[in-house]
């Protein structure tokens, strides 16, 4: 169902790749078009964000912009509003996807709030982005991102380009991110094009 909000669910998983995770977030609440950021991450993602950024959750988010419009629930949340399809959302990524999050959405048997939003987004039909992190990718994560495709999500793995000719991680990471706001119906104002 189309919507005509501009608020986005953000679900961090375990998977390597935490930077992702907060560069979205940080590219998305600069953005003027966006009103509101629902993060939720699991407790797999906090062990990878400390062991790869040694962050902890309260420096990771408290080194984002726009505070004011980010909204953040605990995993087991499930009171929260966009737990629920009648909470209108532009669109939901999962950034990074881990393994087991794609087999538990896959198998509709998650647990987590992250897992509840992808399953209210294949059934609103809303947009899904999945930011998997996994190489190489077994049979088992093949299928469920089969399904997940065939749900209506979108596979969306991490896989840098570089016809843009990126000078830094950050130019990079940046083309990536637009692809994403591309994928969510959203403006962009980074990240340099295909000419």
């Amino acid at each position: 169902m189309p919507t005509s909000s501009k608020e986005v669910v953000v679900f961090a998983s375990g998977a390597s790749c935490a930077r992702l995770a907060g560069r979205f977030l940080a590219r998305l609440l600069s953005s003027k078009e966006i009103q509101r950021v629902h993060f939720t991450a699991s407790k797999a993602f906090e062990l990878v964000l400390e062991k790869e950024e040694r962050k902890e959750m309260g420096s990771f988010l408290g080194a984002l912009p726009n505070r004011s419009k980010l909204a953040v629930y605990g995993e087991k949340d499930m009171g929260a509003p966009v737990a629920s399809g009648s909470y209108p959302v532009a669109g939901t990524v999962i950034i990074p996807a881990s393994a087991s999050t794609v087999g538990a959405i896959a198998s509709g048997s998650g647990q987590k709030l992250g897992h509840r939003c992808a399953e209210v987004a294949l059934k609103e039909g809303r947009p899904l982005l999945v930011v998997v992190r996994e190489t190489p990718m077994s049979l088992v994560l093949l299928k469920n991102l089969v399904a997940l495709r065939e749900a209506g999500a979108l596979v969306i793995p991490f896989i840098p380009s570089y016809y843009h000719r990126p000078e830094t991680l950050d130019d990079v990471e940046d083309h990536f991110m637009m692809r994403l706001f591309d994928h969510l119906g959203m403006k962009s104002d980074f990240g340099k094009r295909w000419k």
